[in-house]
């Protein structure tokens, strides 16, 4: 679907995304939390969008809502525990079946450390970190201002109206990593356009 303007774009996907009331419950809590440069980020956003236009349920095959925010005050992992399990404990509650993802970018170099033994430089910012995953339909967050929902797509919205899964190339991105996210999309969702790395 495409749309003239950048604003019908983002106009029109605030309005889908208001659909998937489950998603907008679970942003709304969020927005209790007060947590620091938050966003819901990721496969919840962009797959609401291609579940809308192809018609099916807003929520299907969507694995897990990615929670992540930025906090260079605390690095501590049970920082992410006790979000987590507030986050998880509301979905649980109110029947969502949703798996839930909680990151403090801020500390992503540590994990990435720890889990892979590779140096990375910190994020700036959850905008930092949103700017270099995996693909241009990924790179997508939603937070709340002033009650209003607000989109940080530093891609635009084009490819994820016309499911077209792209490569966001840098240092820390590798043909491994790409070739597997879009598989896991493709053997999930009908019709994507997968652009080679």
């Amino acid at each position: 679907m495409q749309y003239k303007s950048l604003y019908e774009q983002n106009e029109k996907m605030i309005s889908i995304l208001k659909k998937n009331t489950y998603l907008m419950d679970v942003l709304d809590y969020i927005e209790t939390l007060q947590l620091p440069n938050y966003y819901i980020a990721a496969g919840s956003i962009f797959q609401t969008v291609w579940n809308y236009y192809d018609q099916k349920d807003l929520n299907y095959n969507i694995k897990d809502i990615d929670v992540i925010y930025y906090d260079n005050t605390d690095l501590s992992v049970e920082k992410d525990i006790k979000y987590y399990n507030l986050i998880n404990d509301f979905c649980k509650n109110k029947g969502y079946k949703y798996e839930i993802d909680v990151s403090n970018e801020a500390r992503m170099h540590l994990w990435k450390k720890e889990k892979f033994n590779i140096d990375v430089e910190p994020y700036k910012c959850s905008e930092d970190a949103i700017d270099k995953w995996i693909a241009t339909v990924h790179a997508i967050g939603i937070t709340k201002e002033n009650g209003e929902i607000k989109i940080y797509a530093p891609y635009g919205l084009s490819d994820i109206y016309s499911k077209t899964i792209r490569p966001i190339k840098h240092k820390y991105n590798t043909k491994e990593i790409y070739d597997k996210k879009a598989s896991s999309w493709n053997e999930r969702f009908d019709n994507l356009n997968i652009v080679e790395w």
